[in-house]
């Protein structure tokens, strides 16, 4: 593409040895990825500046450089903008011949259960025998194609060459994780999103924003920028959200579970079984993205996930659902046969005990995912939790006593902690301030701990613990991320007459922490 035509898409305030007609024929921002006809763009990160590696990226070939200040050292056509990383969103978009808008555009930010709703979404829209795609924190699917994911949500020319890649593989349908990072950082800037939906907020994250106040202002973002002829989901149980129904050109639809006064509703719950069953009240007209109305009604839902909070999620993704035009019926079929995702209160094994693992990321999580263990037949619940470093004394110390106050109620009076020392990364490595508010906590509220510098030490000696009848928790973001394979491997060898193929299915749907490698830098 001719490098005049590409800056059409931006605007540029001023420029540098003026130079418009060359010819790009690729984007880059890592200045490794440059090479002869590239097009470098100088984005600024929370602890990186792209302008320090402008000079590399020419010695790499690239011709030509977006910046938010002209770099007198460097001899090639410079263009200034106000917004790098703004730009990068618009130049990627305009390259790659604007891909979101051959695809209908699901995306969700909320402090938790973003994976889990992208994830019913595409269960719902795979009922109905749609080709879909899928971006978030565990993986990138293109149609039948995975990928690990690196980011929940991927830098905007990463994020637009993969819509590229659904576009040109026919995918239809895409449910994607919208951080809060990655609307602050202008990743989703060129996204053309048909539905959005905002579900919850809370504390978490807010180390990277500076505050709560900017923080649900990059969250609310996703809400207020979205187009007139989308679809704006919030969930109403939170009065923060429910002000943002004035604040968005979008047609709003409300839901809430406590709060019956939105759109959408439920009744009957029913929480015998630990796997909520309800019903779904669309108390108001509807209308699709096609403009078609969908009329007040109730439907039955038999979720085969555990735990209340899958209520608010699974609202969403039937919403989402509706709003593409899916019949209900087709929405009932694909929301029920979910069974769920790891690393998000997954049920990894289930015969004469149980075996569960989460993240237990924050308050919220925790609060979440020990109601649903609470509703679930046991006789006895041993805990396995990898403290998360790189989080800070004052977080940790608060998952802590949300930990603490849970194990009262459940009768939980000891505890198996590691910091996982060979399986995490160097920067989230656990400090000792962070290990000893933990085990101050622990202590303060009489709770037996025993300790493990390494996870597969931790899960061997709880394994050993557990008796029929027994739940067996393993818990804790990135230091348990290999817990799952872990625990199943030890069971397939210390326990006798285990369901082998039932775990090997397990196994091989994983895509988390299932190298052999361990990750320490």
């Amino acid at each position: 593409m001719i490098l005049s035509e590409l800056l059409k898409s931006i605007e540029v305030v001023s420029t540098e040895h003026t130079e418009t007609n060359l010819n790009i024929e690729k984007i880059a921002y890592h200045s490794d990825e440059a090479a002869a006809h590239t097009l470098f763009v100088c984005i600024l990160g929370y602890q990186t500046d792209g302008h320090n590696y402008a000079q590399a990226a020419v010695e790499n070939g690239a011709t030509a450089l977006v910046v938010e200040r002209v770099l007198e050292t460097v001899s090639v056509p410079q263009f200034v903008v106000k917004d790098t990383r703004k730009a990068l969103a618009a130049l990627s978009d305009c390259f790659l011949s604007h891909p979101s808008h051959a695809l209908s555009v699901f995306g969700v930010t909320g402090t938790n259960g973003k994976t889990s709703i992208t994830y019913m979404t595409d269960a719902i829209f795979k009922a109905h025998r749609l080709k879909t795609g899928l971006i978030g924190t565990v993986m990138i699917k293109v149609d039948e194609k995975v990928e690990p994911s690196s980011l929940t949500t991927p830098e905007s020319l990463d994020l637009q060459h993969y819509l590229a890649e659904m576009r040109e593989a026919e995918v239809s349908h895409v449910s994607m994780e919208v951080s809060s990072s990655a609307l602050d950082l202008k990743r989703v800037a060129s996204v053309d999103f048909d539905v959005v939906a905002f579900t919850n907020i809370n504390k978490d994250h807010i180390e990277l924003h500076g505050s709560f106040d900017a923080y649900y202002k990059a969250k609310a973002s996703l809400v207020r920028n979205a187009p007139k002829d989308s679809v704006a989901i919030l969930n109403i149980d939170q009065p923060l959200l429910e002000k943002l129904k004035s604040e968005t050109e979008a047609f709003v639809v409300t839901f809430g579970v406590e709060n019956d006064t939105g759109d959408v509703s439920v009744s009957d719950i029913n929480m015998d079984s630990g796997r909520p069953s309800f019903t779904v009240m669309i108390r108001n007209p509807i209308r699709t993205l096609e403009g078609e109305i969908i009329a007040p009604q109730s439907f039955n839902i038999d979720l085969a996930i555990p735990g209340f909070h899958s209520i608010h999620n699974a609202l969403t993704a039937i919403i989402v659902g509706c709003v593409n035009g899916i019949p209900v019926s087709v929405i009932k079929k694909g929301i029920e046969q979910f069974n769920g995702v790891e690393r998000r209160f997954h049920i990894l094994y289930d015969d004469d005990f149980m075996i569960v693992d989460d993240l237990f990321l924050n308050e919220n999580n925790i609060e979440s995912s020990m109601q649903a263990l609470q509703n679930l037949s046991y006789k006895s619940i041993h805990v396995v939790h990898a403290i998360r470093g790189n989080n800070g004394p004052a977080l940790n110390k608060e998952n802590a006593e949300k930990m603490a106050h849970w194990f009262s109620k459940l009768n939980i009076h000891r505890v198996t902690l590691t910091i996982s020392q060979s399986h995490v990364k160097k920067k989230d490595q656990v400090a000792a301030e962070e290990l000893d508010a933990f085990l101050s906590v622990m202590a303060a509220e009489h709770i037996a701990v025993d300790f493990y510098d390494e996870l597969c030490d931790a899960l061997a000696f709880s394994l050993d613990l557990v008796a029929p009848g027994d739940i067996l928790l393993i818990t804790g973001a990135r230091g348990m991320d290999y817990g799952a394979k872990t625990i199943l491997e030890l069971l397939m060898k210390k326990k006798t007459n285990v369901k082998t193929e039932a775990i090997s299915e397990v196994l091989d749907d994983k895509m988390v922490g299932m190298d052999d490698m361990m990750i320490v830098e």
